[in-house]
């Protein structure tokens, strides 16, 4: 036994008890996975819901200050044009605000004077209509008593007067809506002037209070947001001003009465996707079916459903930008959601905030995907010399 030396011990292998289960771990993984989400969700949707909420509360302000970043893109290539050929930034600002401003003033007043000048005679269109419309009730397919027919107008006629105090009350109300949106119009305004004037200096001040990591991805959203947002006003009027002339030239061809009104109101409705040409464009039609009859309100309709196909096939691709371009299904959800949310203005604002998403997700922006973890020499070399500097 000495020849051989001593028998090394073996020392058996140690035997670790199980490893206690918390509760959670017992729940089935994707009944955990769901969970997390839906936690995370829960508090991402309370946040914006906060966001929705004190915006709701200061909604004239929030608005006019959209409205001026929305008019601000549409007239800030001028700007930059004028500071191409020598002028100073406050000469060129005051320019091109000037001619804006007297444009809107002046297509205001001409449509104004439309309305005013044929208002009577539509008037009298409309009553005829109706006089036509009980005389079908009376005489036609329905052969409804006559006796009928005035009873209900002279309890329509019984409710207005009898429902003065309201009517009084809404007048009141609308009276104050004319000052708030006065007072939004006013501010929008100064919005749009100050943008003009000192927009990129204000975008450099608000990103330099923000620390110098995120600082670079907050200056490429601001700058992808913003091409965004000028391709898409840049087209959207030129899309709207193709389809107001359309239906404005029809209209004064057939002598339907108040054509550009109604052309202005085609124009505005252009800034709803989809919606907003139907909802013209049937009141369109509906007053050249008052006015001129079938035939001329048939050629109408004909002359939107062109509009229509043009812009979806022609328009659309050449105007807008490719980053601009969102799927029509896209475009009808969020363009309803926006009107439940924020009425018409909401619908306004609605494609143009989906298509930024859009273009950010795609940029890389905005990324939801897990950072990768970085290894190697070189990296290792790089975050050593980033601390010792």
């Amino acid at each position: 036994m000495a020849l051989f030396g001593r028998r090394k011990q073996v020392t058996p292998p140690m035997v670790r008890p199980p490893a206690q289960r918390e509760p959670s771990d017992r729940a089935p993984w994707a009944l955990r996975v769901m969970s997390d989400w839906s936690w995370r969700l829960l508090v991402v949707g309370l946040f914006l819901a906060a966001i929705l909420w004190l915006l709701y509360q200061v909604k004239v302000v929030a608005i006019a200050f959209i409205v001026g970043v929305l008019v601000t893109a549409l007239l800030f290539p001028f700007v930059a044009a004028l500071n191409r050929i020598g002028f100073p930034r406050l000469l060129s600002t005051v320019t091109v605000f000037v001619v804006g401003l007297g444009v809107l003033v002046g297509v205001g007043f001409f449509v104004g004077n439309q309305v005013s000048r044929n208002a009577l005679a539509l008037r009298e269109q409309v009553l005829d209509v109706v006089a036509q419309g009980e005389d079908w009730l009376a005489n036609g397919p329905l052969q409804v008593d006559a006796a009928q027919i005035a009873e209900l107008t002279a309890r329509l006629q019984d409710a207005i007067k009898t429902n003065w105090q309201e009517i009084a009350t809404g007048a009141v109300t609308g009276l104050g809506t004319t000052v708030e949106v006065v007072g939004g119009v006013i501010l929008a305004a100064f919005s749009v002037f100050f943008l003009l004037h000192d927009g990129p200096q204000m975008w450099a001040w608000f990103t330099a209070k923000v620390s110098e990591g995120p600082r670079t991805r907050l200056r490429e959203a601001g700058a992808v947001a913003w091409r965004t947002i000028s391709h898409y006003v840049r087209g959207t009027v030129v899309i709207a001003f193709t389809d107001a002339v359309a239906v404005t030239i029809t209209l004064l061809i057939a002598g339907v009465p108040l054509a550009v009104p109604v052309g202005v109101l085609v124009f505005l409705g252009a800034f709803v996707p989809i919606l907003g040409l139907a909802i013209t464009g049937a009141l369109a039609v509906a007053l050249a079916l008052i006015s001129k009859g079938l035939i001329v309100a048939v050629v109408v309709l004909g002359v939107i459903v062109l509009a229509v196909q043009v812009e979806g096939h022609v328009l659309q691709p050449i105007v807008m930008s490719r980053a601009v371009r969102v799927h029509p299904l896209a475009v009808i959800l969020a363009v309803t959601a926006g009107t439940f949310i924020a009425g018409i203005f909401g619908a306004v604002i609605a494609v143009p905030l989906v298509a930024v998403l859009n273009n950010m997700l795609t940029s890389k922006v905005i990324d939801f995907s897990p950072p990768q973890r970085r290894t190697g020499r070189r990296w290792r070399r790089q975050r050593a010399g980033a601390e010792s500097g």
